[in-house]
């Protein structure tokens, strides 16, 4: 009985070990698993309304970065810009001309007005000293002397007048003129720079090379800004979006390669890589797997598709992707 339990011992041991070099395994083990192609998709509309001129994209075209894809109508925006430029051209050429001051002619002008109005007041001044003159000899009349005093009362205010003029002219625009043309000519400016940004948003170009999918307008159709034109796709970022059980997803890490297989060519094996494992778990979504599944606990699994530039596997189509943990 006592040789007995050696025997006994070891035999637990071996057990033991072989339990876990079977968990180990199984940790270790390959996963399989079903799910659904996707691909990064961009449905492209105009950031503004209006009739369609042209859509040069047609579904399975391939659209290079910065292609146009479809443009509206601009004929009435470029009008608008047309005379919003002209407004801005007039705006600058009248800031230029406050800030340049007057011309050494109009100076010169504003000079020989206050030369010929001082001429006049001396000449009114002579006259008046005579009238009075007069009037003391009792020659004059009190009218002839009031028409005199009034004579020179006038010629004294258009001197006056005259020498405001010229130092106006002298002086140029006041600083409140200049500030109020600059807001205006930056109004002008800005109101090109609008219509710029109205055009641009009248062109639907690809943001990135990929493929067209979808052409869901025409030419001639009236469309509002943020309605989808044309959808473009890029083929470079695919992957499968699988579900992994939640006893089974320790197996798997970001990383870890993948065989990519798809009903339509099952023979034909695409090479993948885990990109995103969920932080949190869900319930099995209804239209991956059955009622009894369903209610298990699963976690979405990312693989994207490293090896298949033909783009043979397409948005939409079901896939089986195998798992390949790294030790």
């Amino acid at each position: 009985m006592k040789q007995r339990i050696p025997f006994i011992l070891v035999a637990i041991v071996i057990a033991v070990v072989i339990f876990l070099w079977w968990r180990s395994r199984g940790a270790n083990a390959n996963v399989t698993a079903s799910g659904t192609v996707e691909a990064t998709e961009a449905q492209l509309g105009f950031q503004a309304s209006g009739r369609i001129e042209t859509v040069r994209a047609h579904e399975g075209d391939a659209a290079r970065a910065g292609e146009v894809l479809a443009q509206l109508d601009t004929v009435e925006t470029a009008a608008r810009r047309a005379q919003a430029i002209a407004q801005a051209v007039a705006a600058r050429a009248t800031l230029l001309d406050l800030e340049r001051g007057a011309r050494p002619q109009e100076i010169a002008q504003a000079k020989s007005a206050l030369d010929a109005a001082e001429q006049r007041r001396a000449d009114a001044a002579r006259d008046l000293d005579r009238a009075r003159q007069l009037f003391g000899d009792e020659v004059l009349s009190q009218e002839a002397l009031d028409k005199a005093q009034t004579a020179f009362e006038i010629a004294a205010a258009q001197r006056d007048q005259a020498s405001e003029q010229y130092d106006l002219v002298r002086a140029g625009a006041r600083a409140e003129q200049i500030a109020a043309q600059r807001a205006v000519l930056a109004q002008t400016e800005a109101a090109v720079r609008t219509l710029d940004a109205t055009l641009a948003n009248m062109t639907i170009r690809a943001p990135f090379d990929g493929v067209i999918t979808v052409r869901a307008r025409e030419p001639g159709e009236i469309v509002q800004a943020g309605s989808g034109v044309v959808t473009l796709m890029d083929p470079n970022d695919r992957w499968v979006r699988i579900y992994i059980p939640e006893n089974r997803i320790g197996a798997v890490a970001l990383g870890d390669s993948a065989e990519i297989r798809s009903d339509t060519d099952p023979g034909h094996a695409y090479g993948g890589r885990v990109i995103f494992i969920a932080s949190e778990a869900e319930f099995t979504p209804k239209a991956v797997q059955t009622r009894e599944e369903r209610v298990r606990l699963v976690f979405a699994v990312k693989v994207r598709i490293t090896s298949d530039r033909s783009g043979d596997l397409k948005p939409g189509m079901s896939a089986d992707v195998h798992l390949f943990p790294r030790p």
